[in-house]
């Protein structure tokens, strides 16, 4: 309360008996004297402004409500709280007072109370007005400079993104140039080391082409790999896709892999769904498939079963194959999926291209790729939209 006590209160009237009254009222606050309204005026624009008018309305030349209006008209005093003094009680009036700008009012003759709790109320009123400035003041430095931070960090996360999306286009770039520069002469050496194989008798030279043959497979499916993964995501939507029925890859994979699995003694077990018709591109969820399934036999236990099961959940066409091989590790199975990635040996062995491939299939398809892996099994499920 003694805060209060700090505040000044100009007390504007032309009757001195009145001014007397409120300055022995008031003994407690600062006060300033006008009898007047330009004299009004004059003490409130000189200096600090006050904290509170005392305003009487009756007064010669300028009356308070003209008083009021034209304190409220200067950006020093249009926030200083007006209390107007009036005999007058009738109902339009008082509305006047409060349409030009007063806050209250105390009629004539005060009741020292009354006068007391008004002047109070209004300058508690005004300190809290005052706080609340203060505090939209330091809110509104906090959000310019959050702003200023956010700026910056959005700044900084343009310029990164901008390097990202040139390291990708360069690793795209890279990867399209080794494919085509490395396919043209690899025809050739392809031709020529089955052209040799046939020729040669002697088994030593035999097995030395058969290892030649198979190193250059081996660099021919990783540059036409790459070729592909680069296709898919530089042109993404532009690749036009079809109805396809995916039974027909399926049974074409596993027609073409039941050497690969009896020479290891892989059993095959086919279950698929008669729905299996969705939009795709052929070759790459040919290439796809081939290359889950083909790792599936290649690290699975010898002796067991490899499953390959496609079912329909809602509109979902789900492809899964299964083998009973190595665990993949859980916080390898995000590692597998990307190009050189340092997956579990399991199904990257020599960290190529082969399930970053079947990533970007997926990717191109607006599909999902599912890999779970426990001792019991390993399972990578392809998802696709029913067409």
């Amino acid at each position: 309360m003694e805060e209060l006590y700090n505040n000044t209160i100009l007390i504007v009237d032309d009757t001195p008996e009145n001014i007397d009254i409120l300055v022995e009222l008031l003994e407690d606050f600062e006060k300033q004297i006008a009898i007047n309204g330009e004299d009004a005026l004059e003490t409130a624009w000189e200096g600090d402004p006050p904290d509170l008018i005392l305003l009487d309305i009756m007064m010669p030349e300028m009356d308070g409500y003209e008083v009021c209006e034209r304190l409220r008209a200067d950006e020093r005093t249009k926030d200083v709280p007006v209390i107007f003094l009036t005999a007058k009680t009738e109902k339009d009036d008082i509305i006047k007072g409060f349409e030009v700008g007063g806050q209250d009012y105390i009629t004539k003759p005060f009741d020292a109370r009354e006068l007391m709790e008004r002047v109070k109320t209004q300058l508690e009123l005004k300190t809290q007005r005052e706080i609340l400035k203060n505090m939209n003041v330091v809110l509104e430095e906090k959000v310019q400079e959050r702003t200023a931070q956010l700026n910056e960090s959005n700044l900084k996360l343009e310029v990164a993104n901008k390097k990202l999306v040139g390291l990708d286009e360069a690793k795209n770039n890279f990867l399209n140039l080794i494919s085509h520069e490395i396919r043209t002469p690899l025809n050739g050496i392809v031709g020529s080391t089955y052209f040799l194989n046939d020729m040669i008798e002697d088994p030593d030279l035999k097995e030395f082409v058969g290892m030649l043959m198979e190193s250059v497979d081996r660099l021919d499916g990783f540059s036409k790999k790459a070729l592909e993964i680069t296709q898919m995501q530089t042109l993404g939507d532009e690749i036009i896709k079809k109805e396809i029925h995916l039974n027909k890859f399926v049974n074409d994979v596993i027609d073409d892999s039941k050497e690969s699995a009896d020479n290891n003694n892989i059993g095959l077990e086919v279950s698929l769904t008669d729905n299996d018709s969705f939009l795709g591109v052929e070759d790459y969820i040919s290439g796809a498939i081939k290359e889950i399934i083909g790792n599936a036999i290649k690290f699975s236990n010898e002796n067991n079963v490899v499953k390959v099961v496609s079912i329909v959940e809602g509109d979902k066409l789900k492809l899964s194959i299964s083998d009973t091989g190595e665990v993949i590790p859980k916080e390898k199975i995000e590692e597998i999926v990307k190009p050189f990635g340092l997956g579990n040996a399991h199904y990257d062995k020599h960290m190529g291209l082969g399930l970053s491939y079947v990533q970007s299939t997926i990717d191109l398809h607006n599909a999902s790729l599912e890999i779970s892996s426990t001792e019991e099994l390993t399972t990578v499920s392809m998802v696709f939209k029913i067409s």
